[in-house]
């Protein structure tokens, strides 16, 4: 395994105590590995490919938004911790809410957080738009490989505190989906403020990084139930 992949990005984003957030990080490999073997978490099961496009994936972005500059998170469709679960392990000082609506993967969760006393971490076993206890809470919300843009905003803008900001994992292409989300972000008072394009270490795989802050109170219809949201988004 090719541990120097991840240590390097950790190091170059001047991540406190390298040596014990780099160990969690191994064991959560080792604890996402076995448990993939009697229920798929990922499919990508090679020890490299883990640490580059799920772990580095995660944190990356640290380069270009400063989460430590913020007290709380919300990682929505956390699947098997990502970005999370290593955004909670590079940062123990954020306090990070995942929210996952499959029990299986709730169940891996817990076991990572058990496993690593993450006593940051507090996982919610609950669709996004259903948690209505989290309205205006977060600083931040943060989004990977869960869906389009415009769908986006409506599940996650909710959650956010006015002046707070949602940062959205996406892949290169991300000019069309935004086009499409324009009227998203005006009915959630949601405005776009970077767009960043960058690439993964190693195979270059290109990256863009969404960002968008909260201007105003939402509107209490927001978000709508999730058949009208997938069926006739914004």
């Amino acid at each position: 395994m090719n541990k120097q992949i991840l240590l390097n990005t950790l190091n170059e984003l001047n991540i406190s105590d390298i040596s014990g957030v780099s160990e969690k990080l191994f064991k959560y490999l080792v604890l996402l590995k076995e448990t993939n073997q009697k229920f798929n978490l990922t499919t990508i099961t090679d020890d490299d490919e883990i640490l580059l496009k799920h772990f580095v994936d995660s944190v990356l972005p640290y380069r270009y938004f400063d989460f430590t500059r913020y007290e709380n998170l919300c990682d929505i469709g956390s699947g098997a911790g990502f970005p999370g679960l290593v955004l909670a392990i590079c940062f123990p000082n954020l306090k990070i809410t995942l929210v996952e609506s499959n029990g299986k993967r709730v169940s891996f969760l817990n076991l990572v957080k058990k496993e690593l006393g993450l006593d940051n971490v507090i996982v919610m076993n609950v669709r996004v738009e259903d948690f209505k206890s989290a309205r205006s809470k977060f600083d931040i919300v943060t989004a990977r490989a869960v869906s389009q843009m415009s769908i986006l905003i409506e599940i996650c803008v909710p959650l956010l505190k006015v002046n707070g900001q949602l940062v959205a994992y996406k892949g290169p292409n991300i000019e069309e989906e935004l086009c499409n989300a324009e009227n998203a972000m005006v009915q959630l008072d949601a405005r776009l403020m970077e767009v960043v394009k960058y690439e993964l270490p190693i195979k270059k795989d290109a990256r863009s990084l969404v960002i968008l802050k909260k201007m105003k109170e939402t509107r209490k219809k927001f978000p709508r139930p999730y058949t009208d949201i997938k069926s006739k988004p914004l």
